[in-house]
C-alpha cells in the first residue's frame, strides 16, 4: 500500500484560518495557567503564579505568541503589565525589533516549503520508505476519540525518552483542545497491526504547523515516522502549505537533529521575548540567584534548594 489521502478529504473544505489558533480560549483551556485576553480579544498570556509571593508572571501560549506587527507589541507592553514578568516565543520566521522585550533567538524551525527544491533522501531513506509503503498507509484521523489515541502514544513516547514532568509532558486536556478545533487536524499511519505513528497540528494562514508527532513501540520497528513525513509532504504540497515541524528540544540528540533535518528544505529563526514589567520586584525574586543564560525569568531557574521552574517555553 502507498501513502494514500482520502479522496474528500474534509480540510479541503474548510476556510482556511488568518488568526492564530494558539490565541483562543478553546485552545490554551488546555495549557497550564489562567488565560488572560487583551481588550481586543485576539491576543492571550498565561498568568501564572510566583512561588512564596502574591505576584504573578505570564508566559506566552506554547508553541508561540503570534505578533502580527507594533500594534501586537504594544498590547502586549501595555495590557499586561500588572505580571512581574512576560516570556513569550514568537512565531517562525518573525524578527522582533531590539526594543519588543529584550528578544534573543532561541532556535531554528524546521520547514518544507513545496515551492522550494525538496533535499534528496538518501539510499538508506530511500528504502526505509519504500518498506513503509509497501505495508503502510498514510491517512487523515477524524473523529475525537480515533485522534486522542494520539495521547497514549504520546505518552509512550515521553516514557521511552524519560521526559515525563518536562516541559513536553502535556496533559491529555491539551490534545482534546487540539482535536476540537476547526483548524485541528490528525494524521496516522496504519498497517495491518494497527497504529504505527501519528501526528497532530493545525492549519492557520499558509501553513501546516505540526505540534506533537509520535511513534508507537511497532511502529519504531518499521520506520512508520518515514512514511509519516512523506504522507504530510505530499498533504501540504496538495493543499498548497508549507510544513513547520519544529525546532530541536533541548534534549534532542543528533539523530533526532538528522531526522528533522532529513524532511526540510528551510529553516526560520524563532525568538524569545523577556519582558520586564516590574524591575524592582524582578531583581528582589532574582537577588542570591546567579544568572543562567539558559532561562528567564531567572528567578524561575532550578536551585539546590528545590522549586519547580515553569516549563520552559522552548518547544517551539
Amino acid at each position: 500500500m502507498g501513502p494514500r489521502l482520502p479522496v474528500a478529504a474534509p480540510r479541503t473544505r474548510r476556510r482556511m484560518l488568518n488568526t492564530c489558533p494558539f490565541h483562543t480560549e478553546g485552545y490554551v483551556a488546555g495549557l497550564i495557567g489562567v488565560p488572560e485576553l487583551s481588550s481586543r480579544g485576539d491576543m492571550v498570556v498565561l498568568r501564572r503564579p510566583i512561588p512564596g509571593t502574591e505576584l504573578h508572571d505570564g508566559v506566552g501560549p506554547w508553541p508561540y505568541l503570534w505578533i502580527g506587527g507594533e500594534g501586537d507589541l504594544k498590547v502586549l507592553r501595555e495590557e499586561f503589565r500588572h505580571l512581574v514578568t512576560i516570556t513569550a516565543v514568537t512565531q517562525p520566521g518573525y524578527v522582533p525589533p531590539s526594543s519588543a522585550g529584550n528578544p534573543a533567538l532561541l532556535k531554528m524551525h524546521y520547514v518544507y516549503d513545496p515551492q522550494r527544491p525538496p533535499v534528496a533522501l538518501s539510499r538508506r531513506a530511500r528504502l526505509r520508505l519504500s518498506r513503509c509503503e509497501e505495508r503502510a498507509e498514510f491517512r487523515l484521523v477524524e473523529g475525537k476519540a480515533q485522534r486522542l489515541q494520539m495521547t497514549d502514544i504520546y505518552a509512550r513516547l515521553l516514557s521511552r525518552r524519560g521526559l515525563e514532568g518536562s516541559y513536553v509532558d502535556f496533559p491529555r486536556a491539551h490534545f482534546e483542545s487540539i482535536a476540537e478545533l476547526d483548524c485541528g487536524v490528525f494524521f496516522e499511519v496504519r498497517d495491518a497491526q494497527g497504529i504505527g505513528a501519528m501526528a497532530c497540528g493545525v492549519e492557520f494562514r499558509d501553513m501546516l504547523q505540526i505540534l506533537h508527532m509520535a511513534s508507537t513501540d511497532e511502529g519504531l520497528r518499521w520506520n512508520a515516522s518515514y512514511l509519516l513525513m512523506a504522507g504530510l509532504q505530499r498533504y501540504v504540497g496538495q493543499h498548497g502549505l508549507r510544513l513547520l515541524t519544529g525546532g530541536m528540544p533541548d534534549a534532542g540528540t543528533d539523530g533526532l537533529k538528522l531526522f528533522k533535518e532529513r524532511w526540510a528544505n528551510h529553516a526560520e529563526p524563532v525568538y524569545l521575548l523577556r519582558i520586564v514589567n516590574d524591575a524592582q520586584a524582578y531583581a528582589a525574586l532574582c537577588a542570591g540567584r546567579a544568572e543562567d543564560a539558559c532561562y528567564f525569568p531567572a528567578y524561575r531557574a532550578p536551585i539546590a534548594t528545590g522549586g519547580v521552574p515553569i516549563p520552559k517555553e522552548s518547544a517551539a
